[in-house]
């Protein structure tokens, strides 16, 4: 008999509390399972058992046994229940969460060619902007903006994106083109907020050296969306992120402003699953897909 199989044998043992219990839940007799204890006690030489009570008892060495072999024939199952799904197509539904922006504008458009590659998949695609804690969240990959840390989490850059200040040509006709970065000063900017913040700090490089201006304007927003819109409708100057407004820029709809001026920096994209010694296909797949898909889906701003 295998050592697997012991081990098997005397956490059952262990778990039904008894050898009766243990050979009706195995399918054997009692008979066999003691002669499997016995053995696997000689063989060890040491005793895991405590017969002396009317129900079985673990001893030191039986606790030790016992808390790794549990863990030991986990792995095993887990191992077995991941690896037959190698020579399958991957099935199931795969769990993906990402900020609007990102799922939107970076995820979104992928996804009808990957599902196509992998027709037994389905995708469960949550877009928040919510601020979550990966490593607690329920899903199988998680898109994030920035830098990652987490010892439960396999952290993977996938893209990035650049913070662009653009205006529509309809405002520029009107209040004229900014030629440096302390011009804003003067322009109505449309500003973001979030948790009770404002975020109108814009950070420039002029002359090599960071220049950091306060903006100002008449309209603040905590979406996405309606910075956007009034960006489109000519209300102001704004700073997004070069996902929302690659298309308006080369369609003409609108500008980029100060572009020499702009920080090399980008923001990292990251996506995130859980680590572990043995990955799911369904999870493995979409993280080679995203590797080999999302950064060869940017496109260079035209401007």
């Amino acid at each position: 008999m295998s050592h697997e199989s012991e081990l098997n044998i005397f956490t059952c043992v262990v778990d039904h509390g008894g050898f009766a219990p243990a050979a009706r839940a195995l399918g054997v007799t009692r008979s066999a399972v003691c002669r499997r204890i016995d053995g696997l006690e000689k063989r060890l030489g040491v005793r895991l058992l405590d017969r002396t009570t009317r129900r079985i008892g673990l001893t030191d060495a039986g606790e030790a046994l016992y808390q790794r072999s549990t863990q030991i024939l986990a792995d095993i199952a887990e191992a077995e229940l991941v690896v037959s799904d190698f020579g399958e197509e991957p099935r199931g539904t795969l769990r993906v969460t990402s900020p609007i922006m990102i799922g939107l504008h970076k995820l979104a458009p992928l996804l009808p060619d990957f599902l196509g590659r992998y027709r037994q998949l389905k995708v469960q695609l949550d877009l928040s902007d919510d601020i979550i804690d990966p490593a607690l969240a329920d899903h199988d990959v998680g898109l994030r903006w920035g830098e990652q840390r987490s010892s439960s989490l396999m952290i993977t850059r996938v893209a990035e994106s650049k913070q662009i200040v653009c205006a529509a040509p309809s405002y520029l006709e009107r209040f004229g083109m900014p030629k440096t970065p302390p011009d804003l000063l003067k322009h109505n900017c449309l500003l973001m907020s979030r948790l009770g913040l404002n975020f109108n700090e814009w950070t420039f490089v002029v002359n090599g050296e960071p220049m950091t201006l306060k903006v100002s304007g008449n309209f603040v927003v905590n979406g996405g969306h309606g910075n956007y819109e009034a960006l489109i409708a000519g209300l102001g100057i704004g700073r997004v992120t070069d996902l929302r407004v690659q298309e308006d820029i080369a369609a003409g709809r609108l500008r980029p402003i100060l572009r020499e001026f702009e920080p090399e920096e980008a923001i990292p994209i990251y996506a995130t699953y859980k680590s572990g010694r043995l990955v799911p296909p369904k999870v493995r797949l979409f993280m080679d897909y995203l590797r080999g898909h999302m950064k060869a889906n940017d496109e260079p701003v035209i401007g």
